[in-house]
């Protein structure tokens, strides 16, 4: 082989390796600090879906083999399959007053008409609606409200079969007078298969510094750390996607010492033990969709650790599972997505993308 063919071919595979490198030093740092899941956190806002296709698949998604508007704020170097001037929106009724919105755009730069780098923007907002503000005598002296929000900037590039991919964001919370803002980045990449529908994805979300907190008390950021597989199986209408989540921390069950029934002799109660087998399924998230056609597919989810979280409080037969469907025509694609947000209570995600291109012309 000519050394300049050499060259081009072990450039992309350099890149993904000092990629994967890097998340292995930035896992062994951050798994020093960490904490439980259900502990001091900030920003658990951006753990929720941003897009009813995702929220439908399991709520945790780091591949994709069609192009797909929502994906690149899961995988930032998902952004390769976005359509240039491609819009989405998308809706969600959180809990009691809340309302999550999230917002996903293509942009329009080919800098230098280099087709092998796409740059996009999203948005997320979470309204908690308006509370009513008392003394510590129960008098009425106001209201206030509370609210968090994230924007990004995202840019991918691809080398071959691989692509790599990066976001900043700005993210912020605020409840009355109170505050906390922080730099946040993602850091993702992704292998194609040439010519089947057969795609490896690796990404690593949250990484940053949390520049003011709410008040002198220290937080941890909601790091994650993803890998995912999604296929097609030859002559089947079938899509599969499976990803494992929170890969920096093995164990990351909730005990509640609240549902602890067994004591030992001195009365004390025993904490739950949890299997390895159970453990580790804890991670996986997977996600089917039924290809009933070109513009219609059906979409069907399963997380076993909402499951697992869900059932503890309210035993339900629906925890951890998700369902929605999808329809586009001329242009315009409709998602609807059913899930459980919480353990009390399901919600549902509608996600409309525009591809602006095609509706202009």
């Amino acid at each position: 082989m000519p050394f300049a063919d050499l060259c081009r071919t072990l450039f992309p595979v350099c890149h993904l390796g000092r990629f994967l490198l890097y998340l292995l030093l930035l896992v062994s740092v951050r798994t020093g600090f960490a904490q439980p899941l259900g502990g001091q956190r900030v920003f658990s806002f951006l753990d929720l879906p941003t897009h009813a296709r995702v929220a439908a698949l399991g709520g945790q998604v780091a591949t994709a083999t069609q192009p797909s508007a929502p994906y690149f704020q899961n995988n930032p170097a998902l952004a390769d399959s976005l359509p240039a001037n491609q819009l989405s929106i998308s809706l969600m009724p959180y809990l009691a007053a809340a309302k999550y919105y999230t917002v996903q755009y293509g942009l329009p730069v080919k800098p230098h008409a280099d087709r092998r780098a796409n740059w996009a923007i999203g948005m997320q907002y979470l309204s908690y609606g308006q509370f009513d503000l008392t003394d510590p005598a129960g008098n009425k002296l106001g209201t206030f409200t509370a609210n968090d929000y994230a924007v990004g900037l995202t840019h991918s590039r691809t080398e071959g079969n691989f692509t790599l991919g990066a976001t900043v964001k700005a993210v912020g919370s605020s409840i009355e007078t109170y505050s906390a803002f922080g730099l946040l980045a993602d850091f993702g990449g992704v292998w194609r298969h040439p010519k089947r529908e057969l795609t490896f994805g690796l990404t690593a979300k949250n990484v940053g510094y949390l520049v003011k907190n709410y008040g002198p008390t220290s937080a941890d950021l909601p790091f994650d750390l993803q890998a995912g597989v999604t296929f097609k199986p030859l002559h089947a209408p079938i899509r599969l996607t499976v990803t494992a989540h929170h890969l920096q921390r093995f164990d990351i069950s909730y005990n509640d010492p609240n549902l602890n029934v067994r004591y030992d002799l001195s009365g004390n109660p025993i904490p739950t033990t949890i299997s390895t087998f159970e453990q580790a399924a804890r991670h996986l998230s997977v996600g089917a969709e039924l290809l009933l056609s070109r513009n219609v597919q059906l979409l069907f989810g399963y997380n076993h650790q909402k499951r697992q979280e869900g059932r503890l409080t309210t035993g339900s037969a629906t925890a951890g599972i998700s369902f929605g469907a999808m329809v586009q025509a001329r242009g315009f694609q409709l998602t609807y997505a059913r899930f459980s947000a919480v353990p009390t209570a399901g919600t549902s995600q509608l996600s409309l993308s525009i591809d602006i291109n095609r509706l202009v012309r």
